[in-house]
């Protein structure tokens, strides 16, 4: 059908129906709970939780007043990753498979230990190659090894340290918890982009991710790392949003981590980098939203 030229006219600056002033869209909604443990409602409603570890286990860092998970509010989990296989990152894996049956994600190194030790169904453990690409319905999943921090000493098979005396596999799950480190890259189905960047070999990861524009950085703040050393980390891995990991445990002098977020993102700031860290309240749902908004609503 022909368009009649002379019914056109201007556009109207000025309509009766008032401009909106504020446009937003949900993009995922996220909490930490401990450690690198995170639990994340994607954009197709399915729920990803990272390196199952609870506030209330007996081995985790925590004080009197450290608030604790409340099981019949942990609700679905459809997919569960292991960033390594140390105890704190795999210890509540019983919980969650309660009142869920998870595809659980691991390096496939420690794939047989993992379900033994905690008796996960074989059929439920999808065992990765780090350096591989994998596709699942509700994300593709970029994996790159990596590096865990020294923490001192040979290989403990006997679990001296780690073990547990009333589950004897997991000291030898635990072992391999120094050796086999995997970060992950997500891209959702609506095309946002989680990097999960835990341990040591940042540059590593920062080759891995080069070029591909990271949206929500999650960087592991090792124990010991100075507000400078995570914000120069932060820049070579890239991303919009940064959000701590492993901050359970901490000295006197970085435990404020409202302190420590304030920190990195006036270093950011002072060197014209594009980046923001926030600092989530443990157990609190957050929304990461897109958004426009007025100039004098800024």
């Amino acid at each position: 059908m022909a368009t009649d030229i002379r019914a056109i006219k201007a556009l109207n600056d000025f309509p009766e129906t008032p401009y909106e002033p504020t446009a937003s869209q949900n993009v995922l909604e996220f909490r930490w709970i401990h450690g690198q443990c995170f639990q994340f409602r994607l954009p197709d409603g399915k729920v990803l939780m990272t390196d199952p570890f609870l506030p209330q286990n007996p081995k985790a860092w925590r004080r009197e007043n450290t608030p604790v998970l409340d099981l019949n509010e942990l609700g679905p989990v459809d997919y569960v990753t292991i960033n390594h296989s140390h105890f704190d990152h795999t210890s509540d894996l019983p919980a969650v498979f309660k009142e869920n049956s998870p595809i659980v994600i691991c390096d496939r190194i420690f794939a047989r230990e993992l379900s033994a030790a905690y008796q996960v169904p074989e059929y439920n453990i999808w065992p990765i190659v780090p350096g591989m690409t994998y596709q699942f319905d509700s994300f593709r999943l970029d994996t790159v090894a990596g590096k865990h921090n020294d923490i001192g000493g040979p290989c403990d098979l006997e679990g001296a340290r780690f073990g547990d005396p009333e589950n004897t596999m997991v000291g030898p799950l635990n072992s391999y918890g120094c050796l086999f480190n995997t970060s992950f890259l997500f891209t959702l189905t609506n095309h946002y982009r989680i990097g999960f960047a835990a341990g040591v070999d940042v540059k590593g990861m920062a080759e891995a991710w080069k070029g591909i524009g990271i949206d929500l950085l999650l960087r592991q703040r090792l124990v010991y790392a100075k507000p400078e050393e995570y914000a120069e980390d932060c820049k070579l891995l890239g991303g919009q949003l940064i959000v701590p990991m492993h901050h359970d445990a901490a000295f006197d002098w970085n435990a404020d981590m409202n302190a420590y977020a304030r920190d990195v993102n006036g270093l950011l700031r002072q060197d014209g980098v594009p980046m923001a860290m926030f600092n989530p309240q443990r157990l609190k749902w957050y929304k990461v939203q897109t958004s426009i908004c007025a100039e004098a609503m800024l």
